[in-house]
């Protein structure tokens, strides 16, 4: 059983790091535990969170969407498989011939080699979804060749969401509606913002040098983006849904969803060569920690975060939402309860030299930065300019060590010529030098970048750069060119008074 005391316990901490959120934790009949914690904004309107208040869901989305595409696949609208050309024929991509080979099946599990992104504020005509689809989605440079490796991407779900509206000749928000929220009594599930402010709503918050929470005055919104991290739910509905998943697709003993269905969702479709070892299906991904397997998503848009988490062998599902970065803590909680502490990851598989000096050279990553693995008889790889041993977990699976034994890099030999999964991202062999800029060069990249209500600051301490988001201060490591690293933010690319983040998203340098 669950020590839910100590979870209270974690739960109640947590108002240090956000000034509100919600939590359920539920087996496939039962909720065990269902409360809001703190305010839905720290003004003079701000009222107690409750398991109904609203939050934005960010890309537990996905796992909403996901649903969706099985059921439509189930009515025979859909087929996995089948290239998504078949139901846009109109359909270009960059990559030659890609709209020939993508399918929904790597939409869905993130190897259709897309690139992530997906900007916070967009259109709200019900027509966005295709617009997008036809002026951006087609121009997209990709990141690795359709399936051939996991690539996580905001943009292959939003496809996935078109090519169901395609298919079934209703506007995606619609669709969710009639095929999921309505048959799962999600009565406060929505995409509609202004739908949603008629109801209790918890909003953004930032956290002041003082530790104090102040009100974001914005509230993101993209209808082309509602299939991949736009939903707006909370806690009593998200339990509904997750109930239904462990209920083997049941919600009050009526069928919502087929174990066909549900094996198909559950299916490993790619490694995502990561530590603790996980995995992904569609659009849900598996861990492997502490001696316990679980399913989850996490969701983060603006400074809103939630987190959905299933442990089929305990019959225990989790949803946390919040106005600020908080929520994973519960969920280690009852991992920490759940699993063994003595199961540690063991590198005692042989390592093969051959296998890591055959992927020898320079790997950029746009989320993990850069990799050199030198071609010598030396057991050592560099990551982000910093030495680390290796160890070998498996005959594909290598990671890099500190001076501790802590794993600082996992890295998949996947057996292509020019790419590498590290960190589960993939990394891309790159050719030219590693040129270093001199330092009158890079201080011009100082200073304010903006997009919409959101401010990222990159700035010199000393002889430090540093980059900061609101809440942190994060340390910055220079690779070389215009690129630096920035944990928890990955690949800072500075051009012409612009900041790309990931080559995804773009903040302009303000006067």
């Amino acid at each position: 059983m669950l020590n839910f005391k100590k979870i209270n316990e974690v739960a109640a901490s947590l108002l240090e790091k956000a000034p509100g959120f919600a939590v359920s934790i539920f087996t496939d009949s039962e909720v065990l535990f269902q409360l809001g914690f703190g305010v839905t904004n720290t003004e003079e309107q701000g009222i107690d969170i409750t398991p109904v208040t609203l939050f934005r869901i960010g890309s537990v989305s996905k796992t909403l969407t996901a649903t969706l595409i099985m059921k439509l696949v189930e009515q025979g609208l859909l087929d996995l498989d089948c290239p998504v050309k078949e139901y846009i024929p109109e359909f270009r991509l960059s990559y030659p011939r890609a709209e020939d080979t993508i399918t929904l099946r790597m939409l869905l599990s993130h190897t259709a080699g897309l690139p992530d992104g997906g900007d916070l504020f967009g259109s709200s005509e019900s027509d966005a979804l295709e617009k997008y689809v036809r002026e951006e989605i087609s121009k997209l440079p990709f990141v690795a060749p359709p399936n051939t490796m996991y690539s996580y991407s905001n943009h292959s779900i939003n496809l996935a969401a078109y090519t169901a509206e395609k298919a079934a000749g209703k506007r995606f928000a619609q669709l969710m509606n009639d095929e999921i929220f309505t048959p799962l009594e999600m009565s406060r599930t929505m995409y509609d913002p202004l739908k949603a402010m008629t109801y209790p709503l918890a909003l953004q918050h930032e956290k002041s040098d003082d530790g104090s929470f102040k009100v974001e005055h914005s509230f993101p919104e993209n209808a082309a983006c509602h299939g991949s991290f736009f939903c707006i739910s909370n806690a009593a509905d998200m339990t509904k849904f997750g109930q239904m998943y462990l209920s083997n697709g049941k919600h009050n003993g009526k069928e919502v969803l087929s174990q066909e269905s549900f094996q198909e969702i559950f299916k490993m479709q790619a490694n995502r060569y990561t530590i603790p070892e996980s995995s992904i299906g569609l659009c849900w991904i598996k861990d492997f920690d502490k001696g316990i397997n679980y399913w989850w998503h996490s969701g983060g848009i603006g400074t809103y975060r939630s987190f959905i988490v299933l442990f089929p062998e305990h019959n225990i599902g989790i949803f946390t939402a919040a106005n600020n970065n908080a929520g994973w803590e519960i969920v280690e909680e009852v991992i920490n309860q759940f699993g063994s502490k003595n199961d540690e990851n063991k590198f005692e598989h042989k390592t093969d030299w051959k296998k890591v000096r055959f992927a020898y050279g320079n790997y950029l990553s746009v989320k993990s930065g850069l990799l050199s693995i030198p071609f010598n008889k030396d057991p050592s790889i560099f990551h982000n300019g910093r030495k680390l041993l290796v160890q070998s977990l498996k005959d594909d699976h290598i990671v890099g060590v500190d001076d501790n034994g802590e794993v600082v890099v996992s890295i998949g030999l996947i057996n292509h010529p020019d790419y590498l999964m590290v960190n589960g991202s993939p990394s891309k062999k790159i050719m030219e030098p590693l040129t270093k800029l001199n330092s009158d060069i890079l201080s011009t990249y100082f200073g304010d970048y903006q997009q919409g209500e959101m401010v990222y600051t990159f700035f010199l301490d000393g002889d430090n750069p540093f980059f900061f988001d609101g809440d942190d201060k994060l340390p910055c490591t220079y690779l070389f060119e215009n690129k630096f690293f920035c944990p928890g933010y990955g690949l800072l690319e500075f051009e012409e008074d612009v900041l790309k983040i990931q080559n995804a998203w773009a903040f302009e340098k303000q006067k």
